[in-house]
């Protein structure tokens, strides 16, 4: 779940994968995904965790649930699928979910490798009502340059720059302006 820091409100979620090996366990999206991106399964992947989001949505709907959006990952390798969006719009629709009830966040790492496509990606999703969300921003790609050129709706910045504790003055400047900049960003 997502929440509003000041209420506690649930406000959103992210539809994660994981995987439960049955001799192994729990396995680590930081093991698995890595492999999948090297042999072209993430997109399987990331396919199969939109239409389940999708069927979530669809059931929450359906059973009468508040529903706020569902954020879903979407790789750097998926950004040169040239049927995604299509193969997403075509997901959205078959269980007839608002587009404004999901979102779609673009890990960091992706703006580094190809910003044109990358733009191209964004500018098509907002064009048909999806949030774009950058994810892990501030985890050392080059974050700023990557907002000059690319919108995205929301930032989620990354775990490891906030500060770690209230009196780190120069982590909570930095964060400040943070927050400032993506409020004057819209």
């Amino acid at each position: 779940p997502k929440c509003d820091m000041e209420t506690g409100r649930i406000i959103g979620s992210e539809a994660l994968v994981r995987w439960h090996h049955p001799k192994h366990g729990m396995i680590s999206p930081g093991k698995f995904v890595p492999i999948f991106e090297r042999n072209g399964f993430i997109s399987e992947v990331d396919y199969y965790v939109m239409e389940n989001t999708c069927r979530t949505i669809r059931r929450w709907l359906d059973e009468g649930f508040p529903v706020e959006p569902v954020s879903v990952n979407v790789s750097r390798m998926d950004m040169y699928n040239p049927r995604l969006m299509e193969n997403i719009k075509d997901c959205v629709s078959k269980y007839n979910v608002p587009h404004e009830l999901i979102e779609f966040e673009l890990t960091e790492s992706a703006f580094v490798f190809d910003n044109a496509q990358l733009t191209n990606l964004a500018e098509r999703l907002q064009e048909n009502h999806f949030s774009v969300l950058m994810d892990d921003f501030g985890s050392g790609y080059s974050s700023l340059n990557s907002l000059r050129e690319i919108s995205v709706d929301i930032l989620k910045i990354d775990l490891k720059f906030l500060p770690q504790k209230r009196e780190d003055t120069r982590a909570n400047v930095i964060l400040s302006c943070i927050i400032d900049m993506a409020n004057k960003l819209g």
